[in-house]
């Protein structure tokens, strides 16, 4: 087992080699892991690239745009032009990216994404490749999904040989401390009435690249890890082709990611527990990735105290690492206070949080990751949700926030938390225009338990001219705790 408890990854674009004009510098090169060195984060994972396409000097994988003559947008062309500086200087942006990681005590891994869903006849677009461009009879038709269409399909052994020499390169060529293969981000593998019948591609393909990381020395150091981001639910997964409980049980992961891309909100009770049940007694962990938007529909960054609460969470409910792949930039001396906090649930214990119970998104609901929010509160009919809290419930002082659209304050609401039921006198109305309002209360003693906790929403009645329903869409809860002052010596 590893000692992993805070793990950083950089996508290698954003923020990273779109950002400079060539020529890139070394110190440009390492800045993401000089950003986050001398900080609780203990291992950084950096994407190749777009994926398909990467920005070191691999001798099997297409470099970023090479495909092109003319780069159409000022970020790719960057990225272009930086990977390519470092070459014709003789350098591999991999090796220094790993060294400079070793360097600062972190374990470096690679991270390859298996698919891409670019078109073929889009020959112009840079995040497409050789490969792609000149086997278009390989792709998904997706006439089921838009979303499906383009996407390699995995019948085909050449498209599963193009992906494996790229992961077989990092392991035996590089000294990485793992190799991290990303199955969620554009999880379509096959046409949809192919999936049941080729459970066993992705398993054989991973068993493969376990024989090669077994055989990998690392200067000594033991073979190198194999891990996997997958999607939040065992049946989503299934429907993707990926047989997880297989791949855990045979042994063949060292961990996995639980992971959804789309729309990534910071959420307590991001589902994982399932995978955390299939690895118990097993060597695999499982690092569940944590979302960085409070909010519907990405209106913010979630704040450091969202953050607290969502890292309490993950470690209560049984994590054994966690793990931040969409982290808000610059990294400035507000998010090196998250690197050195997250990673220890001693820390956080009673540092100021803010519990954010996320609401549904569409685009995440077929990778399953669903939520209770929002609900709509049809006058007289209580509405439950719950959320996890990993607090001292005894010693918390705590408040309840819910945001309410089209309501108003002459509303008749009733509001109970593990069935106590609040007091309205004392609750604080602010209404925030004509688009939402907020009701808070300062919750008594007693109210709250440790995990799961229910709240229980209903409408009484409202306004007789108004004829529309009141919407629960945001749910959070504040904890603080009673500091003790240190006195003041006087000399």
């Amino acid at each position: 087992m590893s000692n992993r408890k805070l793990i950083y990854y950089d996508d290698a674009r954003h923020y990273h080699f779109y950002i400079p004009d060539p020529p890139i510098t070394h110190e440009q090169v390492t800045a993401p892991i000089d950003a986050a060195a001398g900080t609780g984060v203990d291992t950084f994972v950096w994407g190749f690239g777009v994926g398909p396409t990467v920005f070191h000097d691999s001798k099997v994988a297409d470099i970023f745009a090479s495909h092109l003559e003319v780069i159409g947008d000022v970020a790719s062309w960057r990225a272009y032009e930086n990977s390519m500086s470092l070459i014709r200087d003789g350098e591999d942006a991999l090796t220094v990216m790993i060294d400079r990681a070793h360097e600062v005590g972190m374990d470096f891994i690679g991270s390859l994404r298996l698919t891409h869903s670019s078109n073929p006849n889009d020959k112009d677009n840079a995040h497409n490749w050789r490969f792609k461009i000149e086997h278009p009879e390989w792709v998904l038709k997706g006439t089921d999904d838009p979303e499906r269409k383009n996407s390699f399909n995995w019948v085909h052994p050449e498209v599963r040989a193009e992906r494996f020499a790229i992961a077989e390169e990092t392991i035996v060529r590089y000294d990485v401390d793992g190799i991290e293969l990303d199955l969620s981000f554009s999880p379509f593998y096959f046409e949809a009435d192919e999936v049941t019948n080729n459970l066993h591609v992705v398993t054989e393909f991973i068993r493969d690249l376990r024989a090669v990381a077994q055989r990998s020395n690392r200067k000594g150091k033991g073979p190198a890890a194999i891990g996997a981001r997958i999607l939040p639910t065992l049946s989503a997964n299934l429907e993707a082709g990926f047989d997880v409980e297989t791949w855990i049980s045979e042994g063949l992961l060292d961990f996995v990611v639980p992971n959804v891309y789309g729309h990534i909100p910071i959420d307590p009770d991001f589902p994982f527990e399932w995978v955390t049940d299939l690895a118990s007694g097993t060597n695999c962990e499982v690092y569940p990735a944590m979302g960085s938007i409070a909010g519907g529909n990405r209106e913010g960054y979630a704040s450091v105290e969202h953050y607290r609460a969502a890292a309490a969470a993950y470690w209560d409910r049984g994590a054994d690492a966690i793990y931040l792949p969409w982290f808000r930039w610059p990294i400035g001396p507000e998010e090196r206070q998250l690197f050195s906090e997250m990673g220890d649930p001693d820390v956080l214990s009673e540092l100021p949080k803010r519990y954010f119970m996320a609401p549904q998104h569409t685009s995440n609901l077929k990778f399953g990751h669903t939520s209770m929010l929002p609900v709509n509160l049809e006058v007289g009919q209580a509405k439950t949700v719950s959320m996890h809290l990993a607090e001292d419930v005894d010693r918390a002082r705590a408040t309840l926030c819910l945001r309410l659209d089209q309501s108003t304050s002459l509303d008749d609401m009733t509001i109970l938390i593990n069935g106590t039921e609040l007091d309205q006198e004392h609750r604080k109305y602010t209404p925030f225009g004509y688009t939402y309002s907020t009701l808070e209360f300062i919750l008594p003693e007693g109210t709250l338990v440790h995990g799961r906790n229910e709240v229980s929403v209903s409408v009484g009645s409202r306004p007789m001219n108004l004829d529309r329903t009141v919407v629960l869409s945001v749910l959070e809860i504040d904890i603080d705790y009673p500091k003790t002052e240190t006195p003041t010596v006087l000399v």
